[in-house]
């Protein structure tokens, strides 16, 4: 699956919701807020682990989705 900057997408296996900033050679550049350290973090992850998130209406609304 292809993912553009802004999608709003989370691991396979589950996790936070992340936001696409770009792309990194085979992998997808992302960022998410981790709530254990209280800060943003970011990272790169192979495409293939990704799926599009499905979040809750009011997480729709907090990411401008509705």
């Amino acid at each position: 699956m292809d993912f553009k900057k802004g999608d709003i997408v989370q691991l396979k296996s589950g996790g936070p919701a992340m936001v696409v900033t770009g792309e990194a050679g085979e992998g997808v550049q992302v960022l998410w807020y981790g709530e254990i350290v209280d800060e943003i973090k970011t990272g790169t992850v192979p495409g293939f682990c990704l799926v599009e998130a499905e979040l809750e209406e009011a997480e729709d609304e907090a990411f401008g989705r509705r």
